[in-house]
Parts: structure tokens; C-alpha cells; sequence
């Protein structure tokens, strides 16, 4: 009852069993399409958004959230830093989960039947164990034993074809100068342990080892590389690398993990817009069909206005009505596209029946997550682009001359 006049009169024109035949299977595909664009972009930027979702799990636990090094010269002061740092955070109510020395190489690894590029990194064995995406799959986390103990991933074994126990051989970019002249640098290992972290770049790359270890490889039993340090809170990360720059100074540079991997996030934010874009498209189509529809509903009902306008009606009162009328149609399709949007994307995440390759994804299961903030996007901008659509036709109706209608019919 406390409806307006056009809304009143939208709801029976739209809803009516006595209209033509052909408008009405007009009017039903347009509503289709738009389920269907709704439907499609709710579904495509949920997993979009998840897979956002796992790649920062995945970095976050398997990268620390800050690297502290130095410009030149050996870091043989990483004790009195750590401690500085820690006073640092403390004092700006940032909360540490740990600070800790490493130090990284690169080398090639050859083994008796094949060989692989490889970075090296050593970091102490207790936050070897901690590291949150690190599934050990055989052998044991140990910085004992003969020759010195290394951790490869699972398609870095599978590449060089070792399992735990073998030995492989490193060889280093920085030679030994003999009286034959420079000579490659060899290092023995024994592989000790292998996991897997899943994400198949470091599983294909990444060789971890022991602090100790990797002071035998570099030859600098009191120097590092830098300082790695993990937070509670890792967005926390460039407000503290702000702090570092300034307390610390030149020479050491402090990064943070948003600016490692800027270009990754950045490319997986341009492609999640690009999508919005093409599959918004959809929606753009099914307008036109609603522009069809009301064109020919404004056909079917012209004796309608002229006696709408002869009892009154004026052109804004025409206009609106008809505006109602593409509202009711695009809300209509808007609505069942978003229930089943939504129960795509519950079923998915309940039932991971579409399966990744996990040589490319860094999960083998289709992630999907849902955000309020994406949803109401959708939702407007179809809405916008029906009431946009509907403007035209509408427009047309409000124009029509009441008495040549009602003379000529």
C-alpha cells in the first residue's frame, strides 16, 4: 500500500501473464543474461580473490616479512643490530615473532645423474623447523653429521634424482686461485631431509641448510648475509622498514615483503580488474536485451500511456514508471545471479571438485573467497547498467503524444 503509482504500475506491466508472447521471452533472456553476468563475476573475482589469499599465505610463510643488509663489507655485527632492532620494535609497539642471521648462495648442484641451478640459503635450524609451509616428506631436520647436511625441495630431488642420504656436489660462483690458476669451488653435501613447501618455484629451486652448513660452503664463520626478521602482524612490515631506514642508516638497506613481490601482486591486481572488465561485458549485453523488451512492452502498452497522460500522468511520471520497469527486470536478474554466485562459490569451497595442476598453481584445488566489498560492487554496477539501459525506451514512452495514440491507436 505505501508503494508509489509507477512502481504500482512497473510491477503489473512487468509481471503480467496477459502480455505479448514475444516480449516476454525478450524480457526472460535479458533477466538470464543478467543472472548469468552476475553469476560469472561473482564466481571468477571470488577465486581470483583466493588465489590472492593463498599466494600471500604461501610467501608470508615460507619469506620473512623484512630482510635487513648491508651495502659492502662482511655483516659481522648482525648480533648488535638484533638487539638494536628489537629495542627498535619494542619501543614502536611492534611485535616480533623472530629476528635471525642468514646467509644465501647461489650455485649449481650436480648430482651422479644430473644437475640444477639452486639458491642456497642458511638460516639457523630452529626457525628451519618453524617455517610454516615447510611439509617434511623424508629424512630428518639436522645440522650433524658428515658431510655437511642439506635440505633440497621435492622437484629439485627429482630433478637431480637424489633421495636422502646421497651426496651431491655444489659447485660455487667464486673460484680458489691456484698455482694452475682460478679453479671452480666444489662443496660436498649430503642431502638430509627432503620437503616441500608448495609453491613449485621453491620447491624447484630452494636448497635450505643449517647456519652451519652454509658457513662451511661461503667460508665466513663469522659474517652473514643480513637479518631476517618475521612480525605478528606482517602488514606491519613497511611501517617498520620506515623506522630501520631511518634508525639505522648507511650503510644497511632494509626491505619489506610487499616491495619483493610488488610485481607479483600488482599482476594478479590488474588481471583480477581485467576480468571484471571482460566478464562485465555479459551484463552489458543482456542490457541491450532489456532495451528490446521495454521497447516492445512501450509498443504493446502505448494506449496504456495516452490514457495514463489523458487522466494526468505527466512525462516525468511516464519516464519513471518505465525506469521501474528496467529496475524490475535488471534487479530480477541481478537477484538470481547473486544466489547463484553465491552457491557456486559455497559449493566450491565445500567440494573442491575442479582440480589445478600443481606444477603451475600453487594449490592443487580451486581456491574461492568471497568478498562483501566485490559482491556489492557487482551488484551496483549491474543495477547502473540496467537503469541505464532502461533510460532510452523510457525516455521514447514519456514522449509519445497522448491524442494521436488515442486517434489512430
Amino acid at each position: 500500500m505505501g508503494f508509489s503509482f509507477e512502481w504500482f504500475v512497473a510491477r503489473r506491466y512487468v509481471f503480467s501473464r496477459k502480455r505479448d508472447r514475444l516480449t516476454g521471452v525478450i524480457a526472460n533472456i535479458s533477466v538470464a543474461g543478467i543472472t548469468i553476468g552476475v553469476a560469472a563475476l561473482i564466481v571468477v573475482i571470488a577465486v581470483m580473490s583466493g588465489f590472492q589469499d593463498i599466494l600471500k599465505e604461501k610467501i608470508l610463510s615460507a619469506n620473512p616479512h623484512l630482510v635487513v643488509e648491508r651495502v659492502f663489507g662482511p655483516f659481522t655485527e648482525f648480533k648488535k643490530i638484533s638487539r638494536r632492532l628489537e629495542e627498535l620494535a619494542r619501543r614502536k609497539g611492534v611485535k616480533l615473532e623472530g629476528i635471525y642471521p642468514f646467509i644465501s648462495e647461489q650455485g649449481l648442484l650436480i648430482s651422479s645423474s644430473g644437475e640444477a641451478g639452486v639458491f642456497l640459503k642458511g638460516i639457523p635450524l630452529e626457525e628451519v623447523r618453524h617455517l610454516k609451509t615447510l611439509h617434511l616428506l623424508s629424512g630428518e631436520l639436522t645440522d650433524k653429521g658428515s658431510p655437511p647436511p642439506v635440505f633440497l625441495g621435492r622437484r629439485l630431488a627429482e630433478r637431480l634424482r637424489v633421495s636422502v642420504g646421497d651426496r651431491v656436489r655444489l659447485l660455487l660462483p667464486q673460484g680458489r686461485i691456484t698455482p694452475l690458476g682460478l679453479m671452480p669451488r666444489f662443496v660436498t653435501l649430503r642431502v638430509a631431509a627432503i620437503f616441500e613447501t608448495g609453491l613449485y618455484d621453491y620447491d624447484l629451486s630452494l636448497a635450505l641448510a643449517p647456519l652451519s652448513t652454509a658457513r662451511r660452503v661461503t667460508g665466513t664463520p663469522e659474517a652473514v648475509t643480513g637479518l631476517e626478521i618475521k612480525l605478528h602482524n606482517p602488514f606491519q612490515a613497511r611501517k617498520l622498514a620506515r623506522l630501520i631506514r631511518t634508525n639505522l642508516g648507511y650503510p644497511y638497506y632494509v626491505v619489506d615483503w610487499q616491495t619483493l613481490n610488488r610485481s607479483l601482486f600488482s599482476a594478479l591486481k590488474l588481471e583480477k580488474t581485467g576480468m571484471f572488465v571482460v566478464l562485465t561485458l555479459i551484463v552489458v549485453v543482456a542490457a541491450f536485451n532489456i532495451v528490446a523488451a521495454l521497447i516492445m512492452l512501450i509498443s504493446e502498452k502505448r494506449p496504456d500511456i495516452a490514457l495514463l497522460k489523458a487522466l494526468g500522468a505527466t512525462e516525468r511520471t511516464i519516464l519513471r514508471l518505465f525506469l521501474w520497469c528496467g529496475l524490475l527486470l535488471g534487479g530480477l536478474g541481478t537477484g538470481l545471479g547473486l544466489s547463484l554466485g553465491l552457491a557456486l562459490c559455497a559449493f566450491l569451497a565445500r567440494y573442491p571438485v575442479i582440480r589445478l595442476p600443481g606444477d603451475v598453481y600453487p594449490v592443487d584445488y580451486l581456491p574461492v573467497r568471497v568478498e562483501a566489498l566485490d559482491v556489492t560492487i557487482i551488484v551496483i554496477s549491474a543495477l547502473i547498467l540496467t537503469l541505464l539501459a532502461a533510460l532510452f525506451p523510457a525516455r521514447q514512452a514519456a514522449k509519445l503524444p497522448p491524442a494521436e495514440v488515442l486517434r489512430h491507436g
